[in-house]
């Protein structure tokens, strides 16, 4: 579980830099926006996986 909990906080971090990066204008063009946007989208689709498979793995035991 120490992995797990280390990914899943790596992960919380880097979407924490990119809400407040967002919030405070420092993307420094429409492309830099997408960017941002996408990585943090990609970030949430990646614990969304990481949670699923925790839950099939507890189904399976």
């Amino acid at each position: 579980m120490r992995y797990e909990s280390d990914f899943i906080g790596a992960v919380h971090s880097r979407m924490d830099d990119i809400a407040v990066s967002l919030a405070e204008g420092k993307a420094s063009d429409w492309a830099a926006y997408q960017r941002l946007v996408g990585e943090y989208g990609g970030l949430q689709n990646s614990l969304e996986i990481l949670n699923n498979i925790l839950k099939e793995d507890e189904r399976d035991r």
